[in-house]
């Protein structure tokens, strides 16, 4: 590969030491966007020539200085320069640079100019409007070169061609029996695939559409005279609806505000008390509704008063009444004495459920409540009695301790005292070394002694146990306990250590032993030693000479 890029080089060279003679253009690429100007350079290498031209497509020369509607040539000595303006798609093809050489020989190059077009929208609305029901079709209207592709977005999603979108043959979005919930912004996109280029464009539709309640059908208000209430109404709409508030036939004043309106009625008299209409109007239709103004009454009796009892308080809870009057936003007063003799204590809550703090302990209460609206306060709830607990915690537990024998464990017995009926539920014993900082802590739950195991020898240990029920723990009782100094061997599976005397005793018999031993040996084997002498001497046997 690098002999021939050498080889090719130098035959170049040679052809230009020959005095070749050709015509190079620049750019190469006769692209040009639509509308723009481009020059294209045609230059003498290699030699000179007399005159260089420039052939349209159509054949015509252009010479130094000729110009037409899209086309000027330039030429100097060495060059001739051709601007092209692509104002039409009519200056497409190839035109060519051509010249006589000094062997007067034609020379010629020749470039191709093509012409094309980014995507752009020609002017359109951007603001389309239709009506409720009808068949719309979205225009857009792209152009490029070549001719763009186009898709149309919705809500940041491509629409694809279903029942309610159909694609024109131009490219327009038909959408059948459009609705309000059609409105907003669509969005128009051109794209040329074969240059990966694309352009969007925003178009905002409109659906014309006579009023709709927000909320459909009668309603009904409740109030009470001197209690001036508010009515309301809204409509959605397009174009915006006229709205009115009308009693008995005549309009009332009333304030808009946007797409709703707003009446206040005083409630001066009982003939207020009746139906009051809404009417809403555009060039497309009209709807009224009606709203039913009643006289509120006072709530019934709120029902399934609960009381759960707490040491110095009561949790209480009910339901609403069944019959709030006509008026939903309801408050309730709760009371609450000790006996029939007192006055009623009373608290006014907005909740079905109040705690009843600082009350007496291990005391009984009666406890009522009533429901009020605007209008008044209705009847009280059925009396529930509730009894509070005591506060108290458990009194020092009486302790009793044991030593295990010969182990290093110790009982401890616990025996609680008054805790004002409240049940003790569990037993807590911490014990440690009197030398010792940190407290080592055991829970004892339903028995009545716990056994210390594991202990150190012949030490002193505190030990502080304390009773706890719901309401805490009591204060604590003390003991002081020892360990025994040593367990008997047999106790803690160990053996006996010999004293001096013993270590003695088993040298001695060792030695006797060998003694005994070595004489038995020199009897048998030479017939002397103590045995020997003993049986000479005593069992009078013959002595067979001494050894």
């Amino acid at each position: 590969m690098l002999f021939l890029t050498v080889y090719a080089g130098l035959l170049w060279l040679g052809n230009i030491v020959a005095g070749e003679i050709h015509l190079s253009i620049h750019p190469s690429q006769g692209i040009i966007h639509l509308g723009h100007k481009k020059t294209f350079i045609c230059k003498v290498e290699g030699g000179d020539v007399d005159t260089i031209t420039w052939v349209l497509p159509s054949g015509e020369i252009l010479e130094d200085g000729d110009q037409q509607e899209n086309v000027k040539v330039t030429v100097s000595e060495y060059n001739a320069q051709l601007e092209v303006t692509a104002s039409t798609m009519q200056v497409e093809g190839t035109y060519k640079c051509r010249s006589i050489g000094e062997s007067e020989e034609d020379l010629e190059n020749h470039v191709t100019i093509s012409v094309i077009q980014d995507p752009i929208f020609q002017p359109f609305t951007m603001f389309q409007e239709f009506t409720e029901g009808s068949d719309a079709v979205v225009q857009c209207n792209v152009v490029g070169i070549p001719t763009p592709t186009m898709t149309w977005m919705y809500n940041q999603r491509e629409i694809t061609p279903s029942e309610h979108y159909q694609f024109q043959d131009n490219g327009y979005l038909k959408i059948q029996n459009i609705q309000p919930s059609d409105a907003g912004t669509y969005q128009c996109v051109g794209k040329i695939e074969s240059r990966n280029v694309e352009n969007v464009c925003d178009i905002m539709v409109n659906v014309r559409y006579a009023p709709r309640f927000v909320r459909e059908g009668p309603q009904i208000l409740y109030s009470w005279l001197g209690n001036p209430v508010h009515i309301s109404c809204a409509v959605q709409s397009h174009p915006q609806a006229n709205m009115t508030w009308s009693h008995n036939g005549t309009d009332l004043d009333a304030t808009a505000q946007n797409s709703s309106i707003v009446l206040e009625v005083r409630l001066d008299s009982m003939d207020q008390f009746s139906e009051y209409v809404c009417t809403a109007v555009n060039a497309l239709g009209k709807v009224s509704q009606s709203v039913s103004l009643r006289e509120a009454g006072i709530p019934g009796s709120p029902q399934n008063l609960t009381a759960v009892p707490l040491s110095s308080g009561i949790n209480v809870s009910f339901s609403r009444p069944e019959d709030d009057g006509g008026i939903p936003n309801l408050t309730f007063q709760l009371e609450w004495r000790q006996n029939s003799n007192q006055e009623w204590s009373r608290m006014k809550i907005d909740q079905e459920h109040y705690w009843i703090r600082k009350l007496e302990p291990y005391t009984m209460y009666m406890l009522r409540v009533a429901a009020i609206n605007g209008k008044g306060m209705g009847a009280f709830s059925n009396t529930t009695l509730a009894r509070t607990l005591s506060l108290r915690e458990p009194d020092r537990p009486k302790v009793t301790s044991e030593m295990e024998e010969i182990s290093n464990s110790i009982w401890i017995f616990f025996k609680d005292s008054e805790s004002d009926g409240s049940k003790v539920l569990r037993h807590i014993i911490s014990f440690k070394e009197v030398h010792d900082e940190k407290w080592n802590n055991v829970t004892v739950n339903g028995s009545d002694s716990y056994l210390l195991e594991g202990l150190n020898w012949a030490s002193t240990y505190e030990v502080k146990i304390q009773a706890e029920n719901s309401f805490g723990r009591s204060q604590s009782t003390y003991l002081n306990v020892r360990t025994l100094q040593r367990a008997p061997a047999a106790a803690v599976g160990e053996q006996r250590r010999l004293g001096t005397g013993g270590v003695v005793g088993i040298i001695l018999v060792i030695f006797l032993a060998l003694l005994v031993g070595v004489d038995a040996l020199c009897y048998r084997t030479w017939h002397c030693g103590i045995f020997q002498c003993l049986s000479v001497h005593l069992l009078g046997r013959p002595n067979p000479g001494a050894k």
